[in-house]
């Protein structure tokens, strides 16, 4: 009797010491985003509520993996494709965007098909842009949505749904996608990859002479890769005698660094100009006084002087999003594209004391340096999908 007093003292111990770890990294999570997070007053989401409905679930939480659910959930009342963690469960969610292959969009209490991805093996499953959503793995999508939308909050804007359906389209790591559209009036099925798979290209970036002496350059998801910083300038150099360069910004979806960026806006200026605007806005929450800055780019040696056309589109993510930008202040340049993935702001990563789980979100605010908000930026030439952004720069080369 007494050793299994004993083992039962043991066993409540452990559970105890599991329950203070997590009790710990759940109230460190909340109030770091409370402290730091940059985007609450864009946000439909109750963070205060937040805290009281995870509460209670936190308490039931005995084992990383329960843990790892929670902090998705949680993050999910943000519905910010910006923020994430660095582990996941076989039954967690893909990335958006980067592991979408279409872009799902809501008109008139509709899902639709908005955009397909442009290099990846769904161009040729023969979905279409404007069928309409009816449903993935023989469950409805409005009921799917409805299952994950947050809880912090009623009555969820159409861009909420939005980011739930698109997180339901990319899928989960360990289920297959299976899509019933509305086309034409008739109902079809596809079959998609799991995860989206591209026709891969090789390389940090592709690129080739196309008719008419053009210059093209392609990113691949390449813009966390340092050895872009010497690559796309030698090769900018390379297309000096042709009479414009295209650089394809429409697969980078996964952010990079400034020094990529700049790498890349560099050699298309012959002087110092503005690049963005950065506001800290933890700053102003706890002293009242804002601060922001504007950062500058400065000039590569032997700049192109001829003209630039840009691509962006839906997977045109963060760091690829603020070059577009830049490029809109850029003499020379033409942004060309649909509306971007509006992943928000500039993000830092903290690692949770006790689990060591990494959780990353953005902590500044960034603008154009005209002062939108890098979010809401448009394309000067304004495209419906990703297929009408490359045509539409070969037409305004052309003309």
């Amino acid at each position: 009797m007494k050793k299994v007093f004993i083992v039962f003292l043991v066993l409540c111990s452990f559970s105890s010491i599991a329950q203070t770890k997590y009790q710990k990294d759940f109230d460190y999570l909340w109030s770091m985003f409370d402290g730091f997070y940059a985007y609450f007053d864009q946000k439909q989401t109750n963070w205060d509520e937040v805290k009281k409905i995870y509460q209670k679930e936190v308490e039931n939480v005995s084992d990383d993996s329960q843990f790892i659910r929670l902090i998705e959930n949680i993050t999910y009342e943000l519905y910010d494709p910006h923020t994430g963690i660095n582990r996941n469960l076989k039954s967690s969610f893909r990335l958006i965007p980067t592991s979408t292959d279409a872009w799902v969009k809501i008109k008139d209490g509709k899902y639709y098909i908005a955009d397909i991805r442009s290099g990846f093996e769904i161009e040729e499953t023969g979905l279409k842009v404007g069928d309409e959503l009816l449903r993935i793995n023989n469950r409805k999508i409005e009921d799917l949505v409805e299952e994950v939308l947050p809880k912090s909050f009623k009555n969820p804007k159409d861009n909420v749904k939005e980011f739930f359906a698109n997180l339901w389209f990319a899928g989960k790591h360990n289920e297959e996608r299976v899509i019933l559209v509305l086309e034409n009036g008739k109902e079809k099925q596809y079959r998609l990859n799991k995860p989206a798979a591209s026709k891969k290209e090789n390389g940090t970036l592709s690129s080739r002479i196309i008719k008419e002496n053009i210059g093209y350059i392609k990113l691949n998801n390449s813009l966390g890769n340092n050895e872009v910083i010497k690559a796309f300038p030698k090769k900018v150099d390379e297309f000096r005698d042709t009479k414009a360069i295209i650089v394809d910004l429409r697969d980078t979806p996964s952010g990079g660094n400034a020094e990529v960026a700049k790498s890349i806006m560099g050699k298309f200026i012959s002087e110092t100009i503005p690049y963005q605007k950065h506001e800290k806005v933890s700053l102003e929450r706890e002293f009242g006084i804002k601060r922001s800055w504007i950062e500058l780019l400065t000039p590569l040696k032997n700049p192109y002087k001829k003209p630039v056309i840009v691509l962006a589109g839906r997977w045109t993510g963060s760091v690829g999003e603020a070059i577009a930008q830049g490029f809109d202040n850029i003499k020379s340049a033409t942004v060309v594209g649909t509306e971007m993935a509006k992943l928000l702001g500039a993000i830092e990563c903290d690692r949770l004391p006790n689990t060591k789980i990494n959780l990353c979100f953005p902590v500044e605010k960034l603008f154009h340096a005209n002062g939108t908000p890098r979010e809401k930026f448009i394309p000067e030439i304004h495209t419906k999908t990703s297929e009408e952004t490359y045509k539409k720069a070969i037409q305004i080369i052309n003309e």
